[in-house]
């Protein structure tokens, strides 16, 4: 097995474990608390957002097939296939954008709503069932010591909806 391959597959093993142990990590995570402390969706994503845009660990792209693209530092100087036309439409092209950041001691991946929702739609959880491993991939292979960090790396949206898999 190539030592990719071999990444891979630890990847998986602590992607199932962290699963079983989800609920209960987020239940007792501070940083967590704090964002969900904040009064309104407004100020959360103001917070979110400050967050998310100081540091990012990672910022990206998933394609309706699933392969997650490294956007650089900012979505609009990177969008896929450098059509920026992409922004006009409500849902990116059927595209999930991302970001990922520290807040304490805990990785939080936002994922962005279509423009005008306030949930994730159907097709979006779809996607991001098929392709959040490869999310995590992406992350350990741009920061190879975050792949210890795993067991702290939630799902929100935007707004500070935990995403549960």
């Amino acid at each position: 097995m190539s030592n990719s391959g071999a990444k891979n597959k630890i990847l998986k093993i602590a992607l199932n474990l962290c699963k079983i142990q989800y609920m209960k990590i987020i239940a007792h995570s501070p940083e967590y608390k704090s964002i969900l402390s904040l009064a309104d969706h407004a100020k959360r994503r103001r917070s979110i957002r400050k967050v998310i845009h100081s540091h990012p660990l990672l910022v990206f792209w998933v394609s309706p097939a699933g392969e997650v693209l490294d956007a650089g530092n900012a979505h609009r100087s990177n969008p896929p296939d450098k059509d920026k036309s992409i922004f006009i439409h409500p849902t990116n092209r059927g595209f999930l954008r991302g970001r990922a950041a520290f807040f304490g001691e805990s990785i939080y991946i936002v994922i962005y709503l279509n423009r005008g929702n306030e949930i994730l739609s159907e097709d979006q959880l779809i996607l991001l069932e098929k392709s959040y491993y490869k999310i995590y991939l992406a992350l350990s292979n741009k920061h190879p010591s975050l792949i210890c960090k795993i067991h702290n790396a939630f799902f929100i949206t935007e707004l500070g909806d935990v995403l549960k898999f």
